[in-house]
């Protein structure tokens, strides 16, 4: 007759499983940062040095489009900006333009 598995087995795995667990979430999520960072450095090449209010504005725009997932283009990366823009108040979708301008020419 087989022996059913210890407990201490059991959490023994259940450790193992978590560990797994946090250190691919760790992954994905920085993975998916720098996406997100690559995709708005099209547009502003400086992202780095902007100002962190603008930065985290454009990055929560970002990850509410998604743009992780779009094509590494100038107009692709700015449309899905503005897709996320135009569901809020008409403050966020002047700001959102305001940076527009503001960027540097494509190449």
């Amino acid at each position: 007759m087989a022996k059913p598995p210890s407990l201490l087995s059991l959490l023994l795995i259940l450790v193992v499983l978590a560990v797994f667990g946090v250190v691919g979430a760790k992954y994905m999520l920085g993975s998916h940062s720098d996406s997100t960072l690559r995709q708005l450095g099209t547009v502003w090449p400086g992202i780095a040095t902007m100002p962190q209010p603008d930065r985290d504005f454009l990055v929560e725009l970002a990850l509410t489009c998604n743009v992780a997932a779009r094509q590494p283009v100038r107009a692709e990366v700015v449309d899905c900006l503005r897709s996320a823009a135009t569901g809020m108040r008409p403050a966020p979708t002047e700001r959102l333009e305001r940076l527009v301008r503001e960027a540097p020419p494509s190449r």
